[in-house]
């Protein structure tokens, strides 16, 4: 398994963009951590449970970039007493933000129908 693994990290560093989902990171780490790439973008990172998320990254990570809205939906928790007990229903970054850490969030909704972006006109002037 091992070898495998190494073989298929070497092959991905061919490649300047490598994609998977936060589960598949999760469980992949050992190939990540062969690939161990400097950059690490989330995409719905407010939809991410934090120990997914934390179990993808490695010392390599030079820069992460966490795109979502963290007004929106948080990361779905199955066990109740794991949401209440250990806000496992707050992603890193919900409270990356919550503890002041610099951001940017968008000031125009732009991407989706016009007949759908004027419901929102009030949450994202035109």
């Amino acid at each position: 398994r091992r070898e495998e693994m190494r073989g298929q990290a070497k092959l991905l560093r061919n490649f300047k963009v490598v994609g998977m989902t936060i589960s598949g990171a999760a469980i992949n780490r050992d190939a990540l951590e062969e690939l161990r790439p400097s950059c690490v973008l989330v995409e719905e990172a407010a939809e991410t449970l934090e120990p997914l998320l934390l179990a993808a990254l490695g010392p390599w990570v030079q820069r992460l970039i966490l795109i979502g809205d963290h007004k929106q939906l948080p990361p779905k928790v199955e066990e109740h007493v794991l949401a209440r007990d250990y806000f496992f229903d707050t992603s890193l970054m919900e409270r990356l933000i919550a503890n002041k850490l610099p951001h940017v969030m968008l000031e125009v909704q732009a991407r989706m129908m016009p007949e759908f972006a004027a419901l929102l006109t009030s949450v994202y002037p035109a």
